[in-house]
């Protein structure tokens, strides 16, 4: 015996009930060889994921349970996440699920859930394989998401969300791969003849390049139009299931690119603006919109990022590229823990990113493109979250959702309103059995108040005074006897988000089964 190797096993550490830079990444990995961690272990037990009633058997492989990451060595450590191929050595994929763990914890994420739904796959052109990869991502697609919130032995794939209340974000790192079109092979390698070879010794000093990996000489996954549709359908089956089941949580997702040669090569920006917009009628207008309008992915709880991404961990992806749905999560990660997720993270670097892939011209960024209905043309910036090239660097340029409300397009409003539901939620939670009358309201009243006082005095609103930035009001002016009789309990919010937008009111309305909505209309808006 040569030495001895003591390893720490670090539990798992609840998080902090009000976090708001936790993330979910749902998709297809490779279960590494070993045992659990005992940490982990601990942590499935506890969530009766090895026990009955709901024990799995699957968990042993830490497949369709819920599994916290703190760091990417923990990651890896349980994930074989640097191969997607065995069957041929010299064809060394990496995985788009492990390389977007990678990012996020690259670009200051800190915590994040994996719910392995497979091992890695094949890309699969046949329709039904890829509705059974889908229905693995999210199950019951492409009607309804069939996880019931009460019943925990129904939760697969994003189902998982109902039981992990400290996620902010979710990602399917492996959507674009699945949805994509057939691939096309790259141009192949042009022998240059005629030129006579001469050997020249290199310095001893330095390291032989690395020859490049098999996977740059693939086409990574893009699309035509038939598969942005199905693209489209997952989105706005997303946009649903998290407005109506888990409205704390925002579904980033990446923008596939286009397969070349195809009419949705030539006219992208418009496409993808059309994409967003498919499920508004023509003659909507969107000042009749609110929150929870159901308009499909025109939604705040959509968060699409663009163009994809080069960095150290992309190497050995398919062109060398990695989709940027992880690196925009991690950068929300970082804003929420040392600016405020309230803030704003336009600006913010893109750590080891060191290229983007396609190149946006200039009339993606600047001009107006038309979508179906005028009133609401956009540019593409202000749709979708841009990863660019900047004098001091890679920056993430804009951070927005595609959401056809105005108010609700800047992505931070999104996450304050997040903040200010969870909050609401947990405060439900724990009044969920006492008796509604002036009391339980007045405690309602005081507990928004302190909450909304600290977003306050962090900037999150704008205002002289707290009395400026918003209101709360919990009485009798906000339900009627038949709500008070019905067990439902009404609290009106009104504040003025930091941002240039039109003040806000949500209206947090809590059940008899303790199921928390929050809406926002237009009879309730106010000018700032």
């Amino acid at each position: 015996m040569r030495a001895l190797t003591f390893e720490e096993e670090v539990p798992v550490v609840p998080s902090a009930p009000n976090r708001a830079d936790v993330a979910c990444f749902v998709g297809f990995v490779k279960r590494r060889g070993g045992p659990m961690p005992s940490g982990v272990r601990n942590w499935l037990d506890e969530r009766g994921w090895l026990s009955a009633p709901y024990r799995r058997t699957s968990a042993a492989e830490l497949l369709d349970v819920p599994v916290p990451i703190d760091s990417w060595e923990s990651f890896v450590a349980m994930y074989e996440w640097e191969t997607r191929r065995t069957d041929d050595p010299r064809e060394l994929f990496a995985s788009y699920m492990g390389s977007a763990i990678r990012s996020f914890f690259a670009q200051g994420g800190k915590r994040c859930y994996v719910v392995r739904v497979g091992d890695y796959w094949e890309p699969a052109t046949c329709p039904a394989t890829r509705d059974t990869l889908l229905n693995a991502l999210v199950p019951g697609f492409p009607w309804t998401v069939t996880s019931v919130e009460v019943d925990q032995s129904t939760w697969h794939g994003v189902g998982h969300l109902f039981g992990l209340p400290d996620v902010s974000f979710v990602c399917l790192p492996d959507l674009p791969s699945i949805v994509a079109a057939e691939p096309l092979p790259l141009p192949p390698v042009v022998e240059i003849l005629g030129l006579e070879e001469h050997f020249t010794e290199c310095s001893t000093n330095e390291r032989a390049a690395e020859e490049a990996p098999a996977a740059r000489l693939v086409r990574a996954p893009r699309c035509d139009g038939p598969a942005y549709e199905q693209w489209a359908d997952v989105l706005e089956l997303m946009a649903t299931f998290l407005r109506q089941k888990r409205r704390e949580v925002q579904f980033v997702a990446a923008v596939p690119m286009p397969l070349q040669g195809t009419p949705e090569e030539g006219a992208f920006a418009p496409l993808i603006k059309d994409l967003i917009d498919r499920r508004l009628a023509d003659d909507v207008n969107p000042a009749t919109l609110d929150a929870d309008s159901p308009r499909g992915m025109a939604s705040s709880f959509v968060q699409l990022a663009y163009p994809w991404a080069r960095s150290p961990g992309s190497v050995r992806l398919p062109e060398g590229l990695e989709s940027p749905d992880a690196v925009l999560t991690g950068v929300l990660a970082r804003n929420a823990i040392s600016r405020g997720t309230f803030r704003s993270a336009a600006g913010q670097s893109l750590a080891d990113v060191f290229d983007v892939y396609p190149l946006l011209r200039p009339d993606h960024l600047r001009a107006l493109e038309t979508s179906r209905a005028q009133r609401y043309a956009t540019s593409f910036e202000e749709r979708v979250s841009v990863l660019g090239h900047s004098p001091s660097g890679m920056r993430l340029l804009s951070d927005v959702t595609p959401s056809v409300v105005e108010s609700y397009r800047p992505a931070s409003v999104h996450r304050l309103v997040s903040v200010v539901a969870r909050a609401a939620r947990r405060l439900g939670e724990e009044i969920t059995f006492d008796v509604s009358g002036e009391t339980l309201w007045a405690r309602v009243r005081e507990v928004l108040r302190m909450l909304l006082t600290g977003l306050f005095q962090s900037g999150a609103f704008r205002g002289a005074s707290a009395a400026e930035a918003f209101r709360v009001r919990c009485d009798r002016t906000t339900m009627t006897q038949s709500d008070i009789d019905a067990g439902r309990l009404i609290a009106h919010v009104v504040f003025d988000a930091a941002a240039p937008i039109e003040r806000i009111r949500i209206i947090l309305a809590l059940d008899d089964a303790g199921q928390l909505t929050l809406s926002s209309a237009d009879s309730t808006q106010e000018a700032a």
